[in-house]
């Protein structure tokens, strides 16, 4: 206990040493730069197939007092094809997934014993499949402000299993679940609201560039745009390429050679500083204000057999929504959001007859970096349901978070969030609370140089 305290004050000695010496942040810039950002044209698509075999038996002989023979094998096949498509730019946002997974599984069974030569068996045949497609539109029909947004999200679940005994016993049973659900939704709304958090991982990289001397100055407001937008599509290269990686870092050294900066013969710890940019601790910037209204059908169908017990529900909702969020400066965000919505059941005899639904967060968020990166954030959620149960919920968020580079081969990162909930079933006077800590702490050390690099 006594040598891990040592360790502990040395370690924070040596921190505040370091601390102003290498403080190195944002330099205090117009916050106007995120309303200046611009979405990138985007137009990625992909289709990817995935499929397996797999087949399994077994035969085992037993001699003890009499002879049994028994032997089993098992076969299963999986397709599974996805399709993804992203076309977006300032005014257009359209992104459709689809997949689709079926499978077999077939299993045999048989047992002889002797004497008697009685033998039993079984046959089992099992399908399954699922369907997701998810699709979203939204469309400015004033470059400016005005918008309509189409939506529509489908998920179709099915699995048969049908298993036969032996002819003789004239045994066979049957099971089945199925669960369709179908949401689509209409609107129209007004505003720009943007996800500008690339334009500060731009800045961020600036900074660090700076950091290992490969910068003297600012790069250009022009190379500092087009950085932003690579850090803007780095998100979505995962869900098409391979090797997203590659295809980010190329984008990057384009960008940067126009000022004539070249990430070539960076060793293990700059090539980390540099890529740490991309995770940095920080919180999600949006930049704008935004206002709707939507239609919203709702419709859903499980149905389970041998009990043939069928629910259905078919909802028609309206929902208003208004979002906000104003980087105050290049260091912290305001952020507002209420959404309500609520409708009936339209099914003749419904279990549920109406519900409705309180969604609403305030958040407040601050972080300085680059040696040190701090980010705290607080969110809290109300939620109203009014249906078979009357249902009242609130939930809040509050979350800490510390990064801080000792020196030029060791970083500490830290974080702490504080999760309460409390929940209340009015009806039947179930109410309870919740309340969760999480705690994160570590160090990371970089090699000068890599194990496998020269």
């Amino acid at each position: 206990m006594k040598r891990s305290i040592l360790y502990l004050l040395l370690f924070a000695s040596v921190s505040i040493s370091k601390l102003w010496a290498q403080a190195y942040g944002l330099d205090n810039a117009d916050p106007s730069v995120f309303t200046k950002f611009k979405i990138p044209e985007t137009d990625l698509r992909t289709l990817w197939l995935n499929t397996s075999l797999n087949f399994y038996s077994n035969k085992q002989t037993q001699n003890y007092y009499y002879k049994s023979d028994t032997y089993n094998s098992d076969f299963n096949y999986n397709l599974a094809p996805h399709y993804y498509l992203l076309k977006e730019n300032d005014n257009r946002y359209l992104n459709l997934t689809a997949s689709l997974s079926a499978s077999y599984e077939g299993t045999y069974s048989m047992s002889n014993v002797n004497p008697g030569n009685t033998s039993s068996g079984t046959n089992r045949h099992s399908y399954s499949g699922n369907l997701n497609v998810n699709f979203i539109l939204n469309n400015y029909i004033n470059p400016e402000n005005v918008f309509y947004s189409l939506g529509s999200n489908i998920s179709v679940q099915m699995q048969d299993t049908k298993e036969e005994d032996n002819p003789a016993t004239s045994i066979s049973a049957y099971t089945g679940v199925k669960n369709q659900d179908y949401e689509f939704s209409f609107g129209l709304g007004i505003g720009k609201l943007r996800n500008v958090t690339p334009v500060v991982s731009a800045i961020r990289f600036q900074e660090r560039l700076k950091q290992l001397n490969m910068l003297n100055g600012n790069l250009s407001e022009t190379t500092i745009e087009d950085l932003a937008q690579q850090f803007y599509k780095q998100t979505y290269y995962g869900m098409v390429y391979d090797r997203p990686d590659k295809f980010f870092l190329q984008g990057i050294e384009k960008t940067l050679s126009a000022d004539g900066v070249s990430l070539n013969g960076l060793n293990m710890y700059a090539d980390n500083y540099l890529r740490e940019t991309v995770n940095e601790v920080r919180f999600v910037r949006q930049e704008g204000l935004i206002a709707g209204a939507d239609v919203q059908l709702e419709y859903q169908n499980n149905y389970m057999s041998p009990y043939g017990i069928l629910l259905e529900q078919f909802y028609t909702l309206g929902n208003l929504y208004l979002n906000l969020s104003h980087q105050i400066d290049l260091n912290s965000q305001l952020s507002f959001n209420i959404s309500v919505s609520g409708g009936p059941n339209i099914m003749s005899n419904p279990s549920v007859t109406q519900k409705y639904l309180l969604n609403m967060s305030v958040g407040y968020s601050y972080e300085l970096t680059d040696r040190l990166v701090t980010s705290l954030a607080d969110t809290f959620t109300l939620l109203y349901q009014n249906g078979s149960a009357e249902y009242r919920n609130y939930s809040n968020e509050l979350r800490f978070s510390l990064d801080y580079f000792v020196e030029d081969n060791i970083s500490f990162n830290a974080s702490y969030t504080l999760d309460y909930y409390n929940s209340n079933y009015i009806k039947f006077a179930n109410r309870s609370t919740q309340s969760i800590n999480y705690i994160n702490a570590g160090l990371t050390y970089y090699f000068a140089r890599g194990f496998l690099f020269q």
